[in-house]
């Protein structure tokens, strides 16, 4: 038989407090405030959360505009590239290296790119006459200046009725153009003009925009460099853009979500370049955001629209007073005391299913592996997401439940500088940051960037890794890509000019230490333009591609063959012999293949075509000689093999010293 436990009294009274009608009043006053408290809590986390979404959207906005003009700035280097690595660049190769960009494809929106080098007011006319012998009878520099110091447009592409007017404009006549070229000599860097009026403006076609110029130096300057008497400017490349258009390709033409100005420097109505705002709408929300390219500052002022406003309308705070004055209502009169907290641990329940939706939703979207591992090799996952699968090509499910841990896709070589600094990151209980290979299930091998930090516990043990796993196959790649434009010759992928003398330095230093003897072959093609007129300049780049192949399969494994430019290729030979008589034998018998190799017929686009080369050889010990000097006279013996008839090779007396 059970025995009732009496109540304690202080429950007995507050049971007797709570039949009293000012105690309910009080009650319901303290739940109608803490109501309202809740309900302006919520309105204003809304709010926040409505202005972080919109001020993210802003920032991706702010992002696509400077990875354009980022990718407007690789496009001018690479032309700098060009110009940097030639001694002289003609019609025939800017047209062609024009082509390669495929701007229409891969960058639209450019109205114009080219080049204008810079020179004293004594060489105007002889730049004058050197473009109008290159076929433009009519070139003529402008304005008139007495300017110390000139330039003029003389490459720009597309070359077509609008930009005629912009053919030998001289920009440094004009203040704000003047000041950004001025700017990037300076530097050496990429510089961004001011809001200018295009050249190519007419009356009834105003261009307002901007230029991007790039400073070009002698083929022995370093860009990266201050000016200085070793470090020579040559002259600009530059990039001339309607504003209107880039920001329409950019922005959109009419608003979607949000709207935006672009300003110049400050914000006003001067300095106003581009805006897609709706006139008569006050946005409710903004952000103005600094964008910094090229020396220079712009401001972006994003504006919401209506129809982002309108999207944006929560009735949750509305919802949340009613229920709360509901629910004090239900608290008042004393009978629905339990439903209200069942309301209460039901509200919270759906508050954190929905909190643990959103934190994975986010961590799957998140551009990466996210992952919690144990600390050490072989780092068996504790949790990662969905990105895996695409990173490895093994499904998440199979890392976490152990079948599969990450130290088997690493790259064998690369695990114990891995382990070394997640170690080091460990001991020091700092992030960690580090790059490094793996191999995927199909046998791919990519680059990736983790970054990460350990959880220790008060013992200083390491629990777990925290962190994200980055795929940067891409970006190294780009990376050497953009370091080969420096060195390789972008129709053969051969080595060009600066690359080669650098190499022949080199060799001439080693014949130097060694007492080896080496020789230079310089090979012309014979006949070349004819190529180009009967069959076309397709053909013509099909043939010089076949004789860069010819070539590297006639000489020796660890010899180099480079394109100077043009159908000039040359050949460096190290290590031939302990004399320049054996060294000048072993020349000539690679010569001799490598005329048999060049007289084979090519065949282009299917029809066999015959082409011979003229060869000229140098040979060389190391003995206080110039890598240009060498080149100069292994040219000297190839004009001699030409005037010999041709199809043959001379040598210059230093080749059989």
């Amino acid at each position: 038989m059970s025995v009732a436990t009496p109540k304690p009294a202080s429950f007995q009274t507050g049971f007797t407090l709570l039949d009293r009608k000012s105690v309910a009043c009080v009650a319901l006053s303290l739940a109608l405030a803490v109501t309202l408290v809740t309900w302006r809590h919520f309105d204003l986390q809304f709010e926040s959360r409505t202005q972080e979404r919109f001020r993210l959207r802003a920032e991706i906005e702010h992002g696509l505009l400077l990875s354009k003009l980022e990718a407007y700035e690789q496009m001018l280097r690479g032309v700098a590239g060009l110009f940097a690595g030639s001694e002289r660049v003609d019609r025939w190769e800017w047209s062609a290296y024009i082509e390669t960009l495929d701007l229409k494809r891969f960058l639209p929106g450019v109205q114009s790119i080219g080049y204008a080098p810079v020179f004293g007011a004594d060489k105007r006319a002889t730049v004058e006459r050197a473009v109008r012998a290159e076929g433009f009878p009519g070139f003529r520099i402008h304005p008139e200046t007495e300017n110390d110091t000139q330039s003029s447009i003389v490459f720009i592409s597309p070359l077509d009725a609008v930009n005629a007017p912009a053919f030998g404009y001289d920009m440094l006549t004009e203040p704000k153009r003047r000041a950004a070229m001025e700017a990037a000599r300076d530097s050496g860097t990429t510089t961004l003009s001011e809001a200018v009026m295009l050249i190519q403006s007419a009356p009834e076609r105003p261009m307002p925009g901007f230029l991007i110029y790039l400073p070009v130096y002698t083929a022995h300057a370093d860009a990266e460099a201050s000016p200085s008497p070793d470090n020579k400017l040559q002259g600009y490349v530059f990039g001339a853009f309607q504003t209107q258009r880039i920001m329409e390709r950019v922005f959109g033409v009419s608003p979607g979500a949000m709207g935006v100005e672009l300003f110049d420097g400050s914000v006003g109505e001067h300095q106003r370049m581009f805006s897609n705002v709706p006139d008569g709408h006050a946005s409710a929300f903004s952000a103005t955001l600094p964008v910094e390219f090229g020396g220079r500052t712009w401001v972006a002022r994003f504006s919401s629209t209506r129809h982002f406003e309108t999207l944006a309308v929560n009735r949750t705070p509305a919802l949340v007073l009613v229920g709360g004055l509901a629910l004090d209502l239900l608290l008042f009169a004393m009978l629905y005391i339990n439903a209200h907290h069942r309301q209460r641990m039901s509200t919270a329940a759906t508050r954190l299913a929905d909190s643990r939706e959103q934190f994975r939703t986010l961590v799957e979207n998140v551009p990466g592996v996210v992952f919690r591992s144990e600390p050490r090799a072989p780092w068996r996952f504790i949790h990662v997401n969905q990105r895996i699968e695409g990173l490895t090509g093994a499904d998440a499910l199979r890392f976490m439940n152990g079948e599969l841990t990450f130290g088997d896709f690493m790259a064998e070589n690369d695990i114990p500088h891995v382990s070394t600094r997640i170690e080091q990151a460990i001991a020091t209980r700092s992030p960690y940051e580090i790059e490094y290979r793996i191999i995927d299930r199909s046998g791919r091998q990519r680059w990736v960037s983790e970054r990460g930090q350990a959880h220790v516990d008060a013992t200083g043990q390491a629990q777990w890794l925290d962190g994200v796993i980055v795929d940067i196959t891409e970006q190294r790649a780009a990376v050497e890509a953009v370091r080969n434009l420096a060195f390789v010759d972008t129709l053969t992928q051969l080595p060009n000019r600066r690359f080669l003398l650098d190499r022949l330095r080199q060799g001439i230093a080693n014949s130097r230490r060694s007492g080896r003897h080496g020789a230079l072959l310089f090979v012309d093609l014979d006949h070349f333009k004819m190529v180009n007129d009967m069959h076309g300049h397709d053909a013509g780049d099909q043939l010089l591609c076949e004789v860069g192949t010819r070539l590297r399969q006639s000489v020796r494994e660890g010899d180099t063959v480079a394109r100077l430019g043009g159908d000039e290729f040359v050949v460096m030979l190290e290590d031939l012999g302990d004399t320049g008589a054996e060294a000048s034998e072993k020349a000539q018998h690679i010569a001799e293949n490598v005329l048999a190799a060049l007289n084979r017929p090519f065949i282009l686009d299917g029809k066999a075509c015959h082409n011979t080369p003229s060869i000229g050889i140098s040979g060389f010990s190391g003995a206080d000689e110039r890598a240009e000097d060498l080149l100069r006279r292994a040219d000297e013996a190839m004009y001699r093999a030409k005037a010999g008839g041709r199809n043959r090779f001379a040598t210059t007396p230093q080749a059989i010293a």
